[in-house]
Protein backbone atom coordinates (compact mmCIF):
# COMPACT_ATOMS: atom_id res chain seq x y z
CA UNK A 1 0.00 0.00 0.00
CA UNK A 2 1.10 3.57 -0.73
CA UNK A 3 0.62 5.78 2.31
CA UNK A 4 -0.79 9.15 1.26
CA UNK A 5 -2.00 12.48 2.59
CA UNK A 6 -4.60 14.76 1.03
CA UNK A 7 -4.06 18.48 1.63
CA UNK A 8 -6.86 20.81 0.52
CA UNK A 9 -8.69 23.71 2.17
CA UNK A 10 -12.04 22.58 0.70
CA UNK A 11 -13.51 19.67 2.64
CA UNK A 12 -15.77 18.53 -0.19
CA UNK A 13 -12.70 18.19 -2.44
CA UNK A 14 -10.96 16.08 0.20
CA UNK A 15 -14.02 13.86 0.61
CA UNK A 16 -14.48 13.45 -3.13
CA UNK A 17 -10.84 12.58 -3.76
CA UNK A 18 -10.73 10.15 -0.83
CA UNK A 19 -13.85 8.40 -2.16
CA UNK A 20 -12.39 8.15 -5.66
CA UNK A 21 -9.12 6.75 -4.31
CA UNK A 22 -10.98 4.05 -2.35
CA UNK A 23 -12.90 3.08 -5.51
CA UNK A 24 -10.28 3.36 -8.24
CA UNK A 25 -6.88 3.22 -6.53
CA UNK A 26 -7.15 0.52 -3.88
CA UNK A 27 -3.37 0.45 -3.45
CA UNK A 28 -3.45 3.97 -1.98
CA UNK A 29 -3.98 4.28 1.78
CA UNK A 30 -5.06 7.77 2.89
CA UNK A 31 -3.47 8.18 6.31
CA UNK A 32 -4.40 11.84 6.86
CA UNK A 33 -6.68 14.56 5.49
CA UNK A 34 -5.53 18.12 6.07
CA UNK A 35 -7.47 21.35 5.58
CA UNK A 36 -4.49 23.69 5.48
CA UNK A 37 -0.83 23.84 4.51
CA UNK A 38 0.12 24.11 8.19
CA UNK A 39 -1.74 20.90 9.02
CA UNK A 40 -0.13 19.31 5.98
CA UNK A 41 3.41 20.15 7.14
CA UNK A 42 2.76 18.65 10.57
CA UNK A 43 1.22 15.50 9.07
CA UNK A 44 4.10 15.03 6.62
CA UNK A 45 6.70 15.35 9.38
CA UNK A 46 4.81 12.92 11.64
CA UNK A 47 3.57 10.29 9.19
CA UNK A 48 6.28 10.35 6.46
CA UNK A 49 3.89 9.48 3.58
CA UNK A 50 5.06 8.23 0.19
CA UNK A 51 2.51 10.26 -1.78
CA UNK A 52 0.91 13.70 -1.33
CA UNK A 53 -2.19 15.05 -3.06
CA UNK A 54 -1.63 18.79 -2.73
CA UNK A 55 -4.00 21.63 -3.59
CA UNK A 56 -2.22 24.57 -5.17
CA UNK A 57 -4.51 27.41 -4.11
CA UNK A 58 -5.04 27.58 -0.37
CA UNK A 59 -5.46 30.65 1.90
CA UNK A 60 -2.55 31.92 4.00
CA UNK A 61 -0.06 29.51 2.43
CA UNK A 62 -0.40 27.91 -1.01
CA UNK A 63 0.92 24.51 -2.02
CA UNK A 64 4.18 25.82 -3.46
CA UNK A 65 4.91 27.88 -0.36
CA UNK A 66 4.17 24.86 1.81
CA UNK A 67 6.77 22.75 -0.01
CA UNK A 68 9.39 25.46 0.48
CA UNK A 69 8.79 25.25 4.24
CA UNK A 70 9.83 21.59 4.34
CA UNK A 71 13.42 20.64 5.17
CA UNK A 72 13.48 18.02 2.41
CA UNK A 73 11.09 16.31 0.03
CA UNK A 74 11.29 12.51 -0.01
CA UNK A 75 7.78 11.78 -1.29
CA UNK A 76 5.94 11.93 -4.59
CA UNK A 77 3.46 14.75 -5.24
CA UNK A 78 0.33 14.97 -7.34
CA UNK A 79 -0.96 18.54 -7.42
CA UNK A 80 -4.69 19.18 -7.55
CA UNK A 81 -5.92 22.48 -8.91
CA UNK A 82 -8.71 24.31 -10.64
CA UNK A 83 -7.50 25.36 -14.07
CA UNK A 84 -4.78 27.95 -13.85
CA UNK A 85 -2.83 28.64 -17.01
CA UNK A 86 0.36 29.65 -15.22
CA UNK A 87 0.32 26.68 -12.86
CA UNK A 88 -0.43 24.22 -15.68
CA UNK A 89 2.48 25.63 -17.69
CA UNK A 90 4.82 25.29 -14.69
CA UNK A 91 3.74 21.68 -14.16
CA UNK A 92 4.22 20.73 -17.80
CA UNK A 93 7.64 22.33 -18.19
CA UNK A 94 8.85 20.63 -14.99
CA UNK A 95 7.28 17.22 -15.82
CA UNK A 96 5.25 17.20 -12.60
CA UNK A 97 1.89 15.44 -12.36
CA UNK A 98 -1.26 17.40 -11.67
CA UNK A 99 -5.01 16.83 -11.69
CA UNK A 100 -7.63 19.36 -12.65
CA UNK A 101 -10.68 19.77 -10.43
CA UNK A 102 -13.17 18.17 -10.57
CA UNK A 103 -10.86 15.17 -10.72
CA UNK A 104 -11.55 12.64 -13.45
CA UNK A 105 -11.33 9.01 -12.33
CA UNK A 106 -9.25 7.88 -15.31
CA UNK A 107 -6.82 10.79 -14.91
CA UNK A 108 -6.53 9.90 -11.22
CA UNK A 109 -5.66 6.29 -11.98
CA UNK A 110 -3.02 7.32 -14.53
CA UNK A 111 -1.47 9.85 -12.15
CA UNK A 112 -1.31 7.31 -9.31
CA UNK A 113 0.27 4.69 -11.60
CA UNK A 114 2.94 7.20 -12.64
CA UNK A 115 3.48 8.16 -9.00
CA UNK A 116 3.90 4.50 -8.06
CA UNK A 117 6.59 4.08 -10.71
CA UNK A 118 8.40 7.18 -9.41
CA UNK A 119 8.20 5.87 -5.85
CA UNK A 120 9.64 2.50 -6.86
CA UNK A 121 12.47 4.13 -8.79
CA UNK A 122 13.01 6.91 -6.21
CA UNK A 123 12.69 9.51 -8.98
CA UNK A 124 10.65 12.67 -9.22
CA UNK A 125 12.26 14.78 -6.49
CA UNK A 126 14.42 16.69 -8.98
CA UNK A 127 11.27 17.48 -10.98
CA UNK A 128 9.68 19.04 -7.90
CA UNK A 129 12.81 21.03 -7.14
CA UNK A 130 12.83 22.28 -10.72
CA UNK A 131 9.15 23.22 -10.44
CA UNK A 132 9.75 25.28 -7.30
CA UNK A 133 12.61 27.07 -9.01
CA UNK A 134 10.60 27.68 -12.18
CA UNK A 135 7.61 29.29 -10.46
CA UNK A 136 9.94 31.96 -9.07
CA UNK A 137 11.66 32.66 -12.39
CA UNK A 138 10.60 34.63 -15.48
CA UNK A 139 9.97 32.45 -18.54
CA UNK A 140 13.38 32.97 -20.10
CA UNK A 141 15.15 31.80 -16.92
CA UNK A 142 13.13 28.62 -16.46
CA UNK A 143 14.37 25.07 -17.08
CA UNK A 144 12.45 22.49 -19.07
CA UNK A 145 12.47 18.80 -18.12
CA UNK A 146 13.33 16.86 -21.29
CA UNK A 147 12.92 13.06 -21.02
CA UNK A 148 15.89 10.83 -21.75
CA UNK A 149 16.69 7.15 -21.18
CA UNK A 150 17.65 7.65 -17.55
CA UNK A 151 15.00 10.19 -16.52
CA UNK A 152 15.07 13.87 -17.42
CA UNK A 153 17.58 16.44 -18.52
CA UNK A 154 16.86 19.91 -17.14
CA UNK A 155 17.73 22.39 -19.88
CA UNK A 156 17.47 26.19 -19.72
CA UNK A 157 14.59 27.36 -21.89
CA UNK A 158 16.63 30.24 -23.32
CA UNK A 159 19.29 27.77 -24.50
CA UNK A 160 16.84 26.15 -26.92
CA UNK A 161 17.22 27.46 -30.46
CA UNK A 162 14.40 25.59 -32.16
CA UNK A 163 12.48 22.31 -32.13
CA UNK A 164 11.61 20.23 -35.18
CA UNK A 165 9.30 17.27 -35.69
CA UNK A 166 10.93 13.92 -36.42
CA UNK A 167 8.07 11.47 -36.82
CA UNK A 168 6.59 10.80 -33.38
CA UNK A 169 9.71 12.36 -31.86
CA UNK A 170 11.01 15.92 -31.55
CA UNK A 171 14.55 17.10 -32.12
CA UNK A 172 15.48 19.90 -29.73
CA UNK A 173 18.35 22.01 -31.05
CA UNK A 174 20.35 24.17 -28.64
CA UNK A 175 22.27 27.40 -29.09
CA UNK A 176 25.58 25.54 -28.83
CA UNK A 177 24.36 23.44 -31.81
CA UNK A 178 24.05 20.12 -29.96
CA UNK A 179 20.64 18.45 -30.14
CA UNK A 180 18.47 15.91 -28.33
CA UNK A 181 15.91 13.54 -29.82
CA UNK A 182 12.96 13.50 -27.41
CA UNK A 183 10.21 10.88 -27.27
CA UNK A 184 7.49 13.53 -27.38
CA UNK A 185 5.54 14.95 -30.31
CA UNK A 186 6.16 18.53 -31.37
CA UNK A 187 2.70 19.41 -30.06
CA UNK A 188 3.62 18.05 -26.62
CA UNK A 189 6.83 20.10 -26.58
CA UNK A 190 4.96 23.21 -27.76
CA UNK A 191 2.63 22.95 -24.75
CA UNK A 192 5.64 22.88 -22.43
CA UNK A 193 7.46 25.87 -23.90
CA UNK A 194 6.56 29.42 -22.79
CA UNK A 195 4.48 30.98 -25.61
CA UNK A 196 5.93 34.45 -25.04
CA UNK A 197 9.30 33.14 -26.22
CA UNK A 198 8.49 30.38 -28.69
CA UNK A 199 6.32 30.40 -31.80
CA UNK A 200 5.47 27.72 -34.33
CA UNK A 201 6.52 28.85 -37.81
CA UNK A 202 5.69 25.63 -39.63
CA UNK A 203 3.74 22.45 -38.86
CA UNK A 204 7.12 20.84 -38.15
CA UNK A 205 9.08 23.71 -36.53
CA UNK A 206 8.99 25.87 -33.38
CA UNK A 207 11.55 28.63 -32.93
CA UNK A 208 12.88 30.77 -30.09
CA UNK A 209 12.02 34.29 -31.27
CA UNK A 210 14.95 35.71 -29.30
CA UNK A 211 17.26 33.74 -31.60
CA UNK A 212 15.69 35.05 -34.83
CA UNK A 213 17.86 37.68 -36.52
CA UNK A 214 16.03 38.11 -39.86
CA UNK A 215 12.71 37.43 -41.50
CA UNK A 216 13.02 37.09 -45.27
CA UNK A 217 9.86 37.39 -47.38
CA UNK A 218 11.30 35.88 -50.57
CA UNK A 219 11.45 32.17 -51.46
CA UNK A 220 8.16 31.55 -49.68
CA UNK A 221 9.37 33.17 -46.45
CA UNK A 222 11.93 32.02 -43.93
CA UNK A 223 13.70 33.11 -40.77
CA UNK A 224 17.43 33.32 -40.18
CA UNK A 225 18.60 32.21 -36.75
CA UNK A 226 21.61 33.64 -34.90
CA UNK A 227 23.51 30.53 -35.99
CA UNK A 228 22.82 31.50 -39.64
CA UNK A 229 20.47 28.54 -40.06
CA UNK A 230 17.46 29.19 -42.31
CA UNK A 231 14.07 27.80 -41.34
CA UNK A 232 11.02 27.89 -43.60
CA UNK A 233 7.87 29.75 -42.55
CA UNK A 234 4.53 28.37 -43.74
CA UNK A 235 1.82 30.70 -45.05
CA UNK A 236 -0.51 29.58 -42.29
CA UNK A 237 2.03 30.56 -39.60
CA UNK A 238 3.30 33.79 -41.14
CA UNK A 239 0.89 36.20 -39.44
CA UNK A 240 1.49 34.73 -35.97
CA UNK A 241 5.24 35.02 -36.47
CA UNK A 242 5.11 38.63 -37.66
CA UNK A 243 2.91 39.56 -34.69
CA UNK A 244 5.31 37.86 -32.28
CA UNK A 245 8.22 39.72 -33.86
CA UNK A 246 6.35 43.02 -33.49
CA UNK A 247 6.09 43.52 -37.24
CA UNK A 248 2.29 43.79 -37.26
Amino acid sequence: MISSIIIDDEQHCIDSLATDLSKYCVNVDVVAKCNSAKEGILAIRKLRPRLIFLDVEMPWMNGFEMLEMLEHIDFCIIFTTAYDKFAAQAFRISAVDYLLKPVDATDLQVAVQKAEQKILSSSGVLNIQNLLQNIRQPSHDQKIALPNRDGYEFAPVNAILYCSADGAYTRVVFADKHSLLISRTLGDIEEMLPPEIFVRIHHSTIVNINAVTHYIRTDGGYVVMNTNEKLMVSKARKEALLEKLGLK
